[in-house]
């Protein structure tokens, strides 16, 4: 069973990746079909996200906490999927996801938007 330690990083994260598609066998699985399936998960979660916010349901009903809780747990499996493969992507081009981190937001910090 691979596990991550109890205080993981996220070169943690990036490792248990590599153990797990070793494990099921999809290290085979290049960069373009990753990011294929990638959008994929982006999809679902996306939908999920609708469910959870009664986007465009048949019909209006009163809900459970139970009901939206499940929703929710759904988005966050659904966030899971996509973080997964960010990580697995990572992983074929060798980048250190959290030092990517680190310095794109460094220079977020410095940015500004406008509201369009």
């Amino acid at each position: 069973m691979i596990e991550l330690p109890e205080n993981a990083q996220l070169k943690d994260f990036q490792t248990y990746i590599h153990a797990l598609e070793k494990q099921h066998g999809w290290l085979d699985v290049d960069l373009v079909h990753n990011c294929f399936l990638m959008g994929e998960e982006v999809g679902e979660l996306f939908k999920s996200i609708r469910k959870y916010q009664s986007y465009f349901d048949e019909a209006a009903k009163t809900e459970s906490a139970s009901d939206q809780a499940v929703k929710k747990e759904a988005v966050a499996e659904e966030l899971v999927d996509v973080f997964n493969y960010l990580l697995a992507i990572s992983n074929r081009l060798e980048i250190d996801f959290e030092a990517a981190f680190k310095a794109k937001n460094e220079k977020n910090q410095h940015r500004t938007w406008e509201q369009g």
